[in-house]
């Protein structure tokens, strides 16, 4: 910090990483490159802030959609000019598609190369518009600070800063900050820094009571309400209000597929997952016949309502959505989902609500392959969920650990990351580190225990995003990695082309994988299983619940063995499809 006269100043550089400290944030991610090293610079100088450096931007951007999923808090991440930011885009566009909030920060080139278009490494074409990447990326973020803009006003500069801070807090989803090479080192007051970015939520507060006087009285009114939550709760921060509320009214609770982990699944009143059409026996008239159903976070694409089978009629709906209400059919604009479920919760208090019995779902058919001594899709979800342990983080990549994981009870006060909308393979492994780093700085600053990060992945959606690892071994992350070895991706395979080579994937020797990291016990840390006698010794507790160092555990399936929920949700698209199945292979498991 420099002093000027009376006045101390702080570069521009020092003010983005404090502001970004300021929110809670521990970790920065990314790649360094030339635009942005001196930027990085100033990161070194604000306590308690890191960097962790990915094996490319991709999956930093990957990674920091993980850290925000698990913190509440923008992942942030840094690339440089043109090729770093492009690189980055697909997983912007994915924290943009399921609301997660990530602040990309892009180190430009400087100002005198952008104004006379010099055809400096990493541009476009032989007259340059060093803009053209932030053109392209524009469709991904919310909003943007476009700091080129502020040469000539550095405090107007910051509070650019923290305004797409604020929109990225407030709407949750991704912002873009352009900041050129030679403007970080600009100063300006470090005053500035004593005024906190304003963070509150613009609430309607008359429409917020008539939305909860409206839910209050329809509750009141219902005689077998239920409560079901989705994903967009967890995104906008309001799942300890969920939770409180449900265990307020007691009243059967269901949650969509990205909804896992909502709602507590230890409670008495907790029922299963609704995935439209294709669910557990009793799941489906257990919800349908509510007379209410309270819908808390809704994000209603194909991948999350069973091919859009949901049937929630208008009539006995209410549905709180991160900033409206809908209560039978009548808008209740700028009210937001985490308030708004505090204030009903309280509201609640004294109210009498139905005693609604907890339905009891009919015992599960025996699988015709349960005696297989090798493992089977209709075995393995249920010991895997077995060896959950409560506060774990699981993160299920998109393929069959997304169906499988799903339908098993877990422990209470757990996360679930799954991109089930986005849906971009090769996602949940950097992920897995965002997530894993975010639960390292949590341990650091409350200095309560460390929690778990359990990531179950398929060997083709590994292979995308394998060298993440090797950042997991650098800087100390000790996920609980299950790579499903099913030969490729077989996911793809059900649906079409099962014994084609565009599905096969190269193999692989997991069990060489940790050393080329140089993890630090490769010997004791990988475990690889083809039967079902050695599962338990694989998963065995005291090898993964107080784990030192990242474990990573290969499961062996076969390529033409799926989950009955992706089986069942895929032979609604019709008799094609199911002649498809049966004359490849695939079986009815149940």
């Amino acid at each position: 910090m420099a002093v000027n006269g009376d006045a101390a100043t702080i570069t521009l550089g020092t003010y983005l990483f404090k502001r970004i400290r300021q929110l809670g944030v521990g970790t920065v991610l990314g790649v360094p490159g030339d635009f942005q090293l001196e930027l990085l610079d100033y990161l070194y100088k604000v306590p308690n802030l890191r960097f962790v450096g990915n094996a490319n931007e991709l999956n930093a951007a990957y990674a920091a959609d993980g850290y925000a999923r698990v913190r509440g808090l923008p992942g942030v991440f840094v690339t440089t000019h043109g090729v770093g930011e492009l690189s980055a885009l697909n997983g912007v566009v994915g924290a943009k598609t399921e609301q997660v909030k990530v602040i990309h920060i892009v180190g430009q080139t400087p100002r005198f190369m952008q104004k006379n278009r010099l055809m400096i490494h990493h541009s476009l074409g032989f007259d340059p518009d060093h803009q053209i990447y932030n053109e392209m990326s524009r469709h991904a973020r919310l909003t943007q600070a476009e700091l080129h803009l502020f040469e000539n006003d550095i405090p107007g500069a910051a509070r650019e800063i923290d305004r797409v801070i604020r929109e990225c807090m407030v709407r949750s989803g991704p912002v873009y900050i352009f900041i050129p090479l030679n403007m970080v080192h600009e100063e300006l007051p470090a005053s500035l820094l004593d005024t906190p970015i304003d963070l509150s939520l613009p609430v309607d507060i008359k429409a917020q009571t008539a939305a909860v006087e409206a839910i209050k009285t329809a509750l009141q009114e219902a005689k077998k309400p239920a409560i079901f939550a989705d994903a967009l709760t967890h995104r906008h921060n309001a799942v300890p209000e969920a939770r409180a509320l449900a265990k307020r009214l007691q009243i059967p609770a269901f949650a969509a597929n990205m909804g896992k982990g909502i709602l507590d699944e230890s409670d008495d009143f907790w029922v299963g997952i609704y995935h439209g059409q294709v669910n557990w026996p009793g799941v489906t008239d257990a919800l349908e016949s509510s007379d209410l159903i309270l819908v808390l976070g809704s994000l209603p694409c194909d991948t999350n309502t069973g091919g859009f089978q949901r049937k929630f009629g208008t009539d006995k709906t209410i549905e709180i959505n991160p900033n409206y209400v809908v209560v039978k059919g009548k808008q209740f604009p700028k009210t937001y989902i985490k308030p708004l479920l505090a204030e009903l919760t309280k509201s609640l208090e004294g109210v009498e609500i139905a005693k609604v019995p907890i339905p009891q779902l009919p015992q599960r058919k025996i699988p015709r392959d349960h005696e297989a001594s090798h493992l089977t899709q209709t075995w393995i979800w249920k010991e895997i969920a077995s060896t959950f342990r409560p506060g774990d983080v699981v993160l299920g990549e998109t393929g069959t650990a997304s169906f499988g994981l799903v339908g098993e009870r877990w422990p209470q006060d757990m996360t679930y990351i799954f991109q089930g909308y986005y849906g971009s393979i090769g996602y949940a492994n950097p992920a897995a580190l965002g997530a894993d780093l975010a639960l390292q700085d949590i341990a650091d600053e409350t200095e309560a225990p460390r929690r778990r990060t359990y990531l179950v992945i398929g060997d083709g959606s590994l292979n995308l995003t394998i060298n993440e690892i090797g950042t997991m071994c650098t800087y100390g992350a000790k996920p609980v990695i299950v790579v499903v070895n099913n030969a490729g991706y077989t996911i793809e395979r059900v649906i079409h082309g099962a014994r084609q080579p565009y599905n096969d994937i190269n193999p692989t020797a997991y069990d060489h994988l940790l050393p080329v990291f140089k993890h630090p016990d490769p010997e004791n840390c990988f475990r690889r299983v083809v039967q079902k006698s050695e599962f338990a010794a694989a998963f065995d507790p005291s090898r993964i619940e107080n784990n030192k160092h990242l474990q990573l555990i290969e499961v062996v399936l076969d390529k033409l063995d799926v989950p009955w929920q992706l089986l069942t949700h895929l032979k609604r698209r019709g008799e094609k499809q199911i002649k498809y199945m049966q004359e490849e292979g695939f079986k009815e498991q149940y």
